[in-house]
């Protein structure tokens, strides 16, 4: 059997999810997991800790956001991964949790295209697609086409407005009062309510959309103080641990250090927080050898809630 290169990493990113291709960068520390996320491991196997203490060995794992995740439930083993960030307020993670198999609280295994799926995975690592032909590529392995019109899960329409505020403001400290008052629900309805239908609490969505935003312009070339500051953080240290306690481990040995990663964008990414802030946002190519290239951007994201 060939041996997956370790070294060479990519993240896709687009205005609702990421894919992230390659080994981990450092050891995770425990974190709350704030996204729902397929793992797959493209070489070799993920070992899930189970409930009952055995150890299950799979190539594909779907997690819960909500989720307390470390390395003793869930061990890549340092092996080559794609992580695929899944948009919230879809249906995404509702299709693929009815399709795989439970293996613990918040973790479910075995995508029931597997084999294919990592073949996609492995082709896309080789020859770097641009972000459109990836989502195409892969739109069929995140929601089965028979089960692309059924409905799993409907969203409160104020949990999407608050939602969507939080998206719009994420660079201003409201509280949650402000976003509770806007849609005629008292904050602790409004704490309930949007942790049953998003998994995690509001405070710690808004933490990592703003995450979200320093990740974009870290990849596009700023240093971690500039990506803090234009991301609503006080200080670098506190988009430091901020991201850290998000992702598990800290920004700088994301993208700061080698292997360093080769980063593609979404044009609408670069527009959208472009017009948000009032100046424009390039992909520039820093002293670092991050590699940055842009592609068409996908129709779905321009209708999607979230």
């Amino acid at each position: 059997m060939t041996e997956l290169h370790p070294i060479s990493r990519k993240l896709y990113i687009w205005i609702n999810q990421l894919l992230y291709l390659g080994t981990d960068p450092a050891p995770h520390r425990e974190h709350a997991v704030v996204s729902d996320k397929l793992i797959i491991c493209l070489q070799g196997n993920l070992k899930i800790l189970l409930e009952d203490g055995n150890t299950l060995a799979t190539k594909s794992c779907l997690v819960k956001a909500g989720s307390s995740f470390d390395k003793a439930h869930i061990d890549t083993n340092g092996s080559v991964i794609a992580i695929y960030y899944l948009a919230p307020l879809t249906q995404d993670y509702f299709s693929l949790k009815n399709t795989m198999s439970y293996a613990r609280d918040c973790v479910h295994v075995g995508h029931p295209d597997e084999a294919t799926l990592i073949e996609t995975l492995l082709h896309i690592r080789k020859t770097s697609p641009s972000p459109e032909q990836v989502f195409s590529m892969l739109r069929g392995f995140i929601i089965q086409p028979h089960l692309e019109h059924h409905l799993f899960q409907e969203f409160d329409q104020r949990i999407i407005e608050v939602v969507q505020r939080i998206r719009s403001t994420a660079r201003k400290n409201l509280t949650v009062k402000n976003f509770a008052d806007e849609v005629c629900l008292s904050p602790s309805r409004l704490e309930k309510l949007f942790k049953e239908q998003m998994g995690i609490p509001i405070t710690k969505y808004r933490l990592r959309y703003r995450v979200f935003i320093g990740i974009i312009h870290l990849a596009t070339g700023h240093s971690i103080t500039d990506a803090a500051l234009a991301a609503g953080f006080s200080s670098s240290s506190h988009f430091s641990k901020s991201f850290s306690a998000i992702n598990g481990i800290p920004p700088s040995a994301t993208f700061l250090k080698p292997p360093y990663l080769s980063i593609l964008i979404a044009d609408a990414v670069l527009n959208a927080q472009s017009n948000q802030s009032g100046s424009e946002i390039t992909a520039t190519i820093t002293t670092h050898p991050q590699r940055v290239q842009l592609g068409e951007y996908d129709e779905y994201f321009q209708t999607s809630n979230a």
